[in-house]
């Protein structure tokens, strides 16, 4: 057992079975809960089988061709894999670690027909942090177009991220790296900030700040998960002068442990940031100073705690405006439903605590999640793993009503899921209303059901659709994705 704050996680122990998180709500006062949760799907895996551990840190589907993903293995180099199979992912291509003139992969992100990978490793034997652009015009064969290293640098790189003209590298403590790479055959550097070393605290060995996340914010705000150094903001609209503008500590984490800031995204003006075995926290950056405004904390965490424990966050995405994936470790995928950002709600994971198989990274492409996998049977720190590679889980949202007591069980059928514009149902006889709404019971669309119902105006995000026959009995309810 998992728990979870105010969730209770049932954890089955058959790994390739679908696994449930069911968040609650109870009340004597009122008649009517409902219940949202998201379910998965165990599809498939390929782990490497070799002598030596392997591992993916990253599982990245190509935007422009979901059949593919791309693991950085800072063993094996970049390794393209063909999922159009979702039950035998096949790795169809790989750059090896000696392409990148032996400096190790350890992330990458997409622009365009580009792959941004950082490089230089980070851990044990450190290297020069560096960027290589790889040409992913034919998917399932990348080409490098340049290579760039420093031994200014040399305390290896976490990530690299682009706007197209300029690269962005966390070279964990030396800082951020900026790079011109208007040319992608021809990476150019432009300037570099050390974010201050000092805040929180004087830097230890177990509280080093390092620069492992990045973000692009308003288009000239680079947002820095700075490790044990906390939040930070670095105003890079003029890319030769890069200025830290705020810094920012939650201080209830930092009471009971050094929190490890690990990735961010943003919706709205809030930023969400995996911290370590301390969860996800939320930041409120129309704040100056910048305020926590929440923070999910399931695994418990304090000082005494960081190794062994069922959970490390590490990586996120969101998915439209409502559903964020959280990659944690040995608690492998959180899903939260963030329809109010400030509020976030957990609804669903899938997690075998103490399985010897952890995620890393994930990347979400709807109906699938793909997660990294790291082998750190060598280290066993923080927590044991044995199995390197990816995973594919299959995901859906699920809706249950419960009125007086009575749970109704039989949502209406719809398609397609997710849906662009017309959303059909299967389940109708002419002579029956539609309602749907957003995840805070807000109503958008209100009609007889002819032939299918027009979403295009929707926002992209989650949403749910309840059905009533003519004198207004409920029938049922459902989900659906808008893209």
């Amino acid at each position: 057992m998992l728990y979870c704050g105010a969730f209770f996680c049932n954890l089955v122990v058959m790994k390739k079975l679908s696994l449930l998180l069911i968040g609650f709500i109870t009340s004597l006062q009122i008649a009517f809960a409902q219940i949202d949760t998201l379910e998965f799907y165990y599809l498939s895996d390929y782990y490497f089988e070799n002598v030596l551990p392997y591992s993916a840190y990253t599982a990245s589907f190509n935007k422009n061709n979901p059949n593919y993903v791309y693991a950085a293995c800072r063993e094996l180099g970049v390794v393209t894999f063909d999922v159009s199979d979702q039950t035998n992912p096949v790795p169809v291509d790989t750059i090896s670690v000696f392409a990148f003139n032996d400096f190790k992969p350890t992330n990458l992100s997409q622009f365009e027909n580009y792959l941004m990978v950082s490089t230089g490793g980070y851990d044990g034997f450190t290297q020069n942090a560096g960027l290589t652009i790889l040409d992913i015009s034919l998917p399932d064969h990348p080409v490098i177009q340049d290579l760039w290293d420093s031994t200014t640098f040399n305390q290896g790189a976490a990530i690299a991220i682009s706007d197209g003209a300029y690269a962005y590298v966390g070279a964990m403590d030396k800082g951020v790296i900026i790079l011109d790479v208007t040319d992608k055959t021809l990476i150019k550097y432009v300037s570099s900030i050390l974010p201050d070393p000092n805040f929180p605290e004087v830097p230890g060995f177990f509280s080093m700040p390092n620069a492992r996340g990045l973000y692009l914010y308003e288009g000239n705000k680079l947002l820095v998960a700075n490790d044990a150094g906390g939040f930070r903001i670095i105003d890079v609209s003029d890319k030769l002068n890069p200025v830290e503008i705020e810094k920012h500590i939650n201080a209830d984490i930092d009471s009971l442990a050094h929190g490890a800031y690990n990735n961010i995204v943003v919706l709205d003006h809030y930023a969400f940031v995996t911290v370590d075995w301390c969860g996800l926290e939320v930041i409120d950056l129309n704040t100056s100073p910048l305020t926590t405004v929440h923070w999910f904390n399931p695994w418990n965490c304090d000082s005494t705690n960081w190794i062994g424990r069922p959970g490390h966050a590490n990586d996120l995405k969101l998915v439209g405006d409502s559903l964020l994936f959280v990659s944690g470790a040995d608690s492998e995928v959180l899903v939260f439903d963030v329809t109010t950002p400030a509020a976030p709600k957990l609804i669903g994971n899938y997690a075998v605590p103490f399985d010897s198989i952890a995620s890393w990274s994930l990347d979400v492409n709807y109906p699938l999640v793909a997660i990294a996998l790291i082998n750190n049977e060598i280290l066993q720190t923080p927590f044991y793993s044995n199995e390197g590679g990816i995973a594919l889980l299959e995901w859906e949202t699920k809706s249950f009503v419960h009125i007086n007591n009575e749970i109704i069980t039989n949502p209406p059928s719809v398609y397609p899921n997710p849906v662009n514009s017309i959303l059909y149902l299967n389940q109708t006889n002419g002579n029956t209303i539609v309602r749907i709404t957003d995840c805070m019971g807000r109503n958008f669309i209100e009609t007889t059901y002819q032939n299918g119902i027009d979403c295009s105006q929707l926002k992209s995000g989650l949403y749910y659709i309840q059905t009533f026959d003519l004198q207004g009995k409920r029938i049922g309810q459902s989900g659906f994705v808008k893209q």
